[in-house]
């Protein structure tokens, strides 16, 4: 890319419009994988699959009929694309959490990125409902009779940003619940959190569902920004860029998985515009994942947490010990009284 032309792309209101947009989609979406991952220490590298899922339930109910040789095309109005992308997520992350939330560490890992290629596999064969590998290459979006091109852009963008703002108000509404601190006791301690009479398997469940439906609400503004759907746009890379901005950002804290998207963002898009001659660009292509890696070890090495960590986002709340802390050290001080074998001991009493 010519000195002119990177220029040129840093001055167009299209661009940044575009790029903020996508900022919002990845916020949106990291900030919920921090509930499951940050505070229930579910490390789901399947949130694509989700996202997937609701894309393609979005494109596929709100394309007229006859507009693509497919075998079901009802037309359905916008807002009702968007319930049948949350309803659709929500069941599949039931139906997926069932036994996979069984599994701990790194087969609950397994599992969900077995899940998220499974479905992307089945997008490409499936191709009499979804068009295999070709795809979509039109999109039903709010407000296209109302406005222009770049008009709607910036609509669209207001509107990202808005639903960005109800996900930061229902992250934070559950990180000061009594909900929110029993997934942070799960993620801490299972058996202390058991022994509080804390449903694991249940919260673990409802956790999981919930973080479905709402990915589900934000496909869609995914696809108002792609403006089409294959399976070539769910790949794991996306959900390996959420995972860098959220410990980017720092895991587990309120703000730090939007601070992390838009830091790696804008890191990558100005590392694409440099202006390198044309033998070398394949190398700078190359480097670009190295960029990438290279700013998280800098930013881990100076704050491990991240930029944001959780105890200085939740401030005098982290710092102080609630009566679930109190009750569970109570619980684990009489285990370590009683000895080896301490709890089997405890319930037989």
């Amino acid at each position: 890319m010519s000195t002119l032309a990177a220029v040129s792309a840093l001055g167009s209101p299209s661009f940044w419009v575009s790029l903020f947009t996508l900022i919002g989609v990845y916020a949106a979406v990291t900030m919920l994988l921090n509930v499951e991952a940050g505070w229930g220490g579910m490390w789901d590298l399947g949130i694509v699959g989700l996202l997937a899922i609701g894309s393609y339930t979005y494109t596929i109910v709100t394309n007229p009929a006859g507009e693509f040789d497919v075998v079901y095309a009802p037309g359905w109005p916008v807002w009702a694309g968007i319930l049948a992308a949350m309803a659709m997520t929500g069941i599949v992350a039931f139906l997926v959490g069932l036994p996979a939330l069984r599994a701990r560490r790194e087969y609950f890992l397994i599992i969900t990125f077995a899940f998220a290629e499974v479905f992307r596999q089945l997008a490409i064969n499936l191709r009499d409902l979804t068009q295999g590998t070709v795809g979509f290459n039109s999109v039903a979006r709010p407000f296209e009779s109302f406005f222009e091109r770049d008009a709607l852009r910036a609509v669209l963008l207001i509107v990202t940003w808005g639903a960005v703002l109800l996900v930061y108000a229902l992250t934070r509404r559950i990180s000061r619940s009594g909900y929110g601190r029993a997934l942070r006791a799960m993620r801490d301690n299972e058996p202390v959190a058991l022994s509080l009479g804390i449903r694991v398997s249940r919260l673990r469940l409802q956790t999981f569902v919930l973080v479905g439906v709402a990915v589900g609400g934000v496909a869609p503004l995914y696809m108002w920004w792609l403006r089409y759907a294959n399976p070539s746009v769910f790949e794991p890379q996306f959900t390996f860029t959420a995972w860098t901005a959220l410990v980017l950002g720092g895991i587990a804290s309120r703000f730090g998985a939007v601070l992390g998207v838009a830091v790696l963002l804008l890191f990558t898009e100005l590392v694409e515009l440099i202006e390198v001659p044309l033998e070398f660009r394949t190398v700078l292509v190359a480097v670009h994942p190295l960029a990438i890696g290279l700013l998280l070890v800098l930013v881990l090495r100076f704050r491990s947490e991240g930029l944001l960590s959780e105890r200085r986002t939740f401030g005098a709340r982290a710092r102080r010990p609630t009566t679930l802390d109190v009750a569970g050290a109570a619980v684990a001080a009489r285990l370590r009284r009683l000895g080896p074998g301490g709890a089997a001991k405890a319930q037989a009493q």
